[in-house]
């Protein structure tokens, strides 16, 4: 009892379902919701019945339905409604033998009506149904001691619940198609006829054409208390077979359905009250039979980003068809009680990462925190590059989610060693180095040059500058014997001891027939008065085309990957989290910013700091390195910028960046063009989002005041940022990022740091130590690739990108194009 009085109903406020409960319920609601929610909050998808798709369609209810007359099922009415399947556990593999889901949503509105006329996320009637006629677990402290308990734990249960492996073996299944199943409720609800009279109520959903239920596995094959079966060695049907059936025949207009009822008075006695909502007990059909109520005709998909943000609940009920609530735990009707909290709170856990204080019991006192509160700028506004505080901790919205833990650490360099016993033989990649006497850029996998006899040739330094991991350089010239050129400045930077790295160094191009050649290297360096300038040919020319390679590597990575993906993204996610909770900009917007202010924490110490890579590896000192940073976010704004703006002005054949550019460039305005069409009510409504949104970037940023502000005055401002930010998070990022290792990871090609052998404070094995770590740190960066979006973007954005692939391939493959910027 002391427990309970430590968990006060009165930490539960506002709600129906937590006003009258006893305090064991509300523990438990507490620690199951916990659980889901955090479960949903790592995964970023449902905790269950993870991947989904969702149809549109017609219910049309039969006529004369036998059916105690009801307000919302008169004969011949019509709704338009939502039909999701799915598999149980939330499996992706749809070959993995578990329950398969069917979530009925019947929406306001005109039965005809297009998607983007009807409010997705009001809905009259949420039913959610599943293969088999039984929940495995009576009450909600049974089914919390089976959430709660480890495998061993519930084999233990196995024998207190004997119910439990029969109920399972009806549930999973090995359908060859999801419409050709049957689905039931297997809890209970209260329906009230129009003259008042009770009756409890269970939905069964089923096909058209009355075929029978399949799918049916062999009992023998389940083996509690693991409650699917894997796939089996010689299934070779697609992972998302069930996904792709269901989308054909949804097309095709096969997909229809009959949704029937199940009916039985409510009684003054209780006892049989319970018996009747008990969900391990099905009804028997003779007795209570499954009446048609409507037919569900399936006519269209639900586009994914519209699609996945929908919140099913068995709670979304008008009080005549309504969840039945509890009292106590032990009550039958808790399951379907807790159920509908933990689902909430596992959508918004899902989709905002924050918990909803109103139903659980998360150690917050009042109001859920202000997201500014949790997203705080680093240093002084206007001053400093406008950036998550990396000192402190990140936010549980963004923190990295298991599988992207697991996707780093594989390539994570040097490897750690493998378990704690000695007996496995596997040892870090760095000791098994030290023991063969290896050093890391011997040791490493061949990148790009290493396995380029022609890497020194200047055709192949050409092609490098076009295409390599530092693209969109060359600027126009007139009057010279060159027609292009890049540059880079030092001037006003300061080396480290032993550096070396030219005052201004510059690589000349000449144009012929839609090809570029390079002309000459001109540059200077600190110690001389003059510049130099070598030609193809010259005694110095492999080493000016060294200097330059080494001078283009700094600015790579301070300049373009660091500045105009990492950071500048930063200031854009840091007005987003600070602001944006409602507005349909977060459907759009947050996938691209996943990892985003995670990586760029980590990447403070690891790439920038005192001891970071560049600062230490590079010839520029620590101080300087931030100067050429914060001068490039200086430069940096979506308002009128294109990649066009940085494309070379002719035609050359090999160029297969400015074309790659262009391309997604033309992709992600067709894809937002429509995103903005049919969210542009909810845009317009929560616009004040947007406004604050707008402050936040106008007040922390560092932009040049001749290139104007980063204010989103109005839609056309919104879309253009959108543009910018997922170009940029996306192809510029992927593209920058993913060819580090490919120019960087040949320590004989290119080097970040060149150093002077003669100077005094010249020590051969800290540069050792130097050139060792770009290869691994450049290895572990272009390795790591997680959320690319041809298996995880949005279907809009994927068919799009599919269809201009013969634009981009040639420069990067589009199935290495990541969502977002998180390595």
């Amino acid at each position: 009892m002391a427990n309970e009085a430590q968990n006060p109903i009165t930490q539960l406020v506002g709600d129906p379902r937590v006003r009258d409960i006893e305090p064991k319920f509300s523990k438990i609601i507490s620690d199951i919701a916990l659980a889901f929610g955090k479960l949903a909050q790592m995964k970023g998808k449902r905790a269950t019945h993870s991947y989904g798709t969702v149809a549109k369609g017609v219910l049309e209810v039969v006529k004369k339905p036998d059916i105690p007359a009801h307000r919302l099922f008169a004969s011949g009415q019509k709704y338009p409604v939502l039909l999701r399947h799915a598999n149980i556990k939330g499996f992706r593999d749809d070959a993995i033998q578990d329950g398969r889901g069917a979530t009925l949503r019947i929406l306001n509105g005109k039965s005809n009506a297009p998607i983007d006329e009807l409010d997705l996320n009001a809905p009259i009637l949420d039913v959610l149904m599943s293969t088999g006629r039984c929940f495995i677990l009576p009450d909600a402290v049974s089914f919390a001691g089976w959430v709660a308990s480890s495998m061993a734990d519930r084999a233990k249960m196995l024998q207190q619940f004997p119910k439990i492996t029969p109920i399972f073996q009806e549930i999973i299944r090995n359908p060859d198609s999801y419409t050709k199943l049957h689905y039931y409720s297997e809890t209970t609800y209260l329906f009230v006829g129009i003259d008042g009279k009770k009756y409890h109520l269970r939905y069964r959903l089923i096909n058209a054409d009355r075929s029978p239920d399949t799918g049916f596995i062999n009992p023998a094959d389940v083996r509690m208390p693991l409650d699917y079966l894997p796939r089996l060695e010689d299934d070779t049907r697609p992972e998302n077979y069930l996904q792709l059936d269901f989308r054909k025949k949804v097309k095709n207009k096969e997909a229809k359905y009959l949704l029937q009822f199940q009916l039985r008075e409510v009684l003054a006695d209780q006892a049989a009250n319970e018996v009747a909502k008990d969900c391990t007990i099905p009804w028997d059909e003779t007795q209570y039979p499954c009446k048609d109520v409507a037919v569900i005709s399936l006519t269209s998909i639900v586009p994914d980003e519209l699609a996945e943000p929908l919140e099913f609940n068995p709670y979304h009920a008008p009080a005549d068809l309504c969840l039945i609530l509890a009292h106590s735990i032990n009550e039958t009707a808790s399951v379907n009680h807790l159920r509908s909290i933990v689902y909430q709170i596992s959508a918004n856990m899902r989709k905002y990462q924050l918990p909803s204080a109103e139903l659980v019991n998360w150690g917050i006192k009042g109001n859920q925190p202000n997201p500014k509160q949790l997203f705080t700028y680093f240093g002084q506004p206007g001053v400093d590059i406008p950036r998550f505080d990396f000192n402190r901790d990140l936010p549980a919205r963004v923190q990295p989610k298991p599988r992207y833990i697991v996707n780093f650490g594989i390539h994570l360099f040097p490897a750690r060693a493998f378990g704690p016993s000695p007996n496995l033989g596997i040892a870090g990649v760095a000791e098994i180095m030290q023991t063969t006497g290896q050093t890391v850029p011997e040791a490493m996998p061949s990148n790009l040059t290493r396995c380029r006899p022609d890497k020194f040739e200047d055709k192949f330094f050409v092609e490098r500058r076009l295409n390599g991991f530092n693209p969109g350089k060359f600027n126009p010239v007139s009057g010279e014997a060159w027609q292009y050129v890049i540059r880079y400045d030092c001037s006003d930077y300061v080396l480290n001891p032993a550096g070396i790295l030219p005052t201004k160094i510059e690589a000349r191009f000449t144009l012929e027939d839609q090809a570029l050649s390079l002309h000459s290297i001109q540059f200077t360096l600190d110690d001389q008065s003059s510049s130099e300038t070598h030609f193809p040919g010259d005694g110095d020319w492999e080493w000016s085309k060294r200097l330059f390679r080494s001078a283009e590597f700094v600015f790579q990575e301070i300049q373009t990957h660091l500045g105009r993906t990492h950071m500048n993204m930063d200031q854009y996610g840091m007005a987003y989290y600070r602001n944006v909770v409602n507005n349909p900009i977060r459907l759009l917007l947050e996938p691209h910013f996943e990892g985003l202010l995670n990586i760029n924490k980590l990447g403070d110490a690891l790439i920038l700091g005192e001891n970071g890579f560049i600062p230490t590896a590079s010839a520029l000192n620590p101080a300087s390195v931030k100067d050429v940073l914060k001068k490039e976010i200086t430069q940096l704004s979506y308002r009128k910028w294109t990649p066009a703006v940085q494309a070379l002005k002719d035609e050359v054949k090999n160029n297969y960046f400015d074309r790659a550019a262009a391309s997604v460039w033309e992709v992600l305005e067709d894809y937002l063009s429509d995103f903005f069409v049919e969210h542009q009510a909810g845009i317009q409504s929560y616009w004040s989002e947007i406004e604050a949104m707008s402050e936040d970037l106008v007040s922390h940023s560092i932009l040049d005041p001749k290139l104007g502000t980063l204010a989103i005055a109005n839609i056309t401002d919104l879309k253009k940022l959108c543009v910018y930010v997922i170009y940029h998070s996306t192809f510029l990022h992927s593209w920058v990022n993913n060819k580090q290792y490919d120019d960087g990871g040949d320590i004989d090609y290119a080097t970040i740091g060149l150093w002077d052998g003669h100077d005094p404070q010249y020590d051969p094995n800290l540069v050792a130590q130097k050139n060792s770590s770009q290869v691994s740190l450049l290895w572990t960066l272009s390795n790591v690739r997680y959320n690319p979006i041809m298996e995880y973007g949005p279907s809009g954005l994927k068919d799009r990108l599919w269809k201009r692939r013969t634009a981009i391939q040639p420069g990067i493959p589009v199935e290495s194009i990541m969502m977002s910027t998180n390595i």
